[in-house]
């Protein structure tokens, strides 16, 4: 049993030979085969005059090639049921479908343009088949672009929980610092108020002990005073009262004289 065709598979055998597209207005030519009437026109330049057909080389007369009616007919049938290629852009100098691509030129052309056109010659390739390869590149773009993307998420994301993580840490660290610090500034504190009490009560204690001197001092400065003017007046006096006074004095001076050894 024939294996039933599919409908893109169809479209694929009513392809035109010169621009690859489904064909528009086909004609028969003598030889059998079929072109659109566009592309027919662009290598005869007019449909009076003979050319060599594409496909087998023969010469053939465009004035005996009819339309192929039945062919329109299946390409009218499949358009009507919206399963057709999608319109395309045109060709500007030759009018026809922008079905291929010239590799080297890197430029979407038309059947004609790599026949008889400035791409003859070149490497052409189905515009789909472009499309198909460019697709699969881009896909492998897309992903390595995707993986980037989550490369730069998951770094993204240790450099939000470092940041976390340091201020976090930068906090502590601060409570710390501030407590120790409070400590510290208490230890000092002490520190300061018993030096400063030891140092009052030694200045206390010296002060008082100077004022106790100085006390001293100054009553023994009144006694030597009193002596200075007991022995002034005593200087003063006569011969007989000066020996008498002195020698009933011996006591007193000795009292003196102890006196002075014990200030001096």
């Amino acid at each position: 049993m024939a294996r039933k065709m599919s409908i893109s598979e169809l479209e694929d055998q009513l392809l035109c030979p010169i621009c690859l597209e489904v064909f528009k207005e086909p004609l028969m030519l003598q030889c059998g085969h079929s072109y659109c009437k566009s592309c027919v026109v662009s290598l005869s330049c007019d449909l009076d005059r003979q050319f060599l057909c594409p496909v087998c080389r023969q010469a053939v007369d465009c004035s005996s090639s009819p339309p192929n009616v039945t062919l329109a007919r299946v390409i009218e049938a499949l358009q009507v049921m919206g399963e057709s290629n999608p319109t395309q852009e045109s060709c500007p100098v030759h009018h026809n479908p922008l079905s291929l691509f010239c590799e080297p030129d890197q430029e979407v052309i038309c059947g004609l343009c790599g026949i008889i056109g400035a791409h003859r010659q070149h490497k052409i390739t189905p515009v789909s088949t472009v499309y198909s390869r460019m697709k699969e590149e881009l896909s492998v773009l897309l992903t390595e672009v995707q993986q980037q993307k989550r490369n730069l998420d998951e770094h993204m994301s240790k450099l939000v929980n470092n940041k976390i993580r340091i201020a976090n840490e930068s906090d502590v660290f601060k409570w710390v610092i501030r407590k120790e610090f409070q400590e510290l500034h208490h230890y000092i504190d002490e520190e300061k108020a018993s030096f400063l009490e030891s140092t009052e009560i030694k200045a206390a204690r010296l002060i008082a002990s100077i004022e106790s001197h100085v006390k001293q001092t100054s009553d023994t400065l009144t006694k030597l005073k009193e002596v200075e003017s007991s022995l002034e007046k005593l200087n003063n006096e006569s011969q007989l009262d000066f020996i008498r006074i002195l020698f009933h004095s011996a006591a007193i001076q000795r009292g003196v004289i102890h006196f002075c050894f014990y200030v001096f």
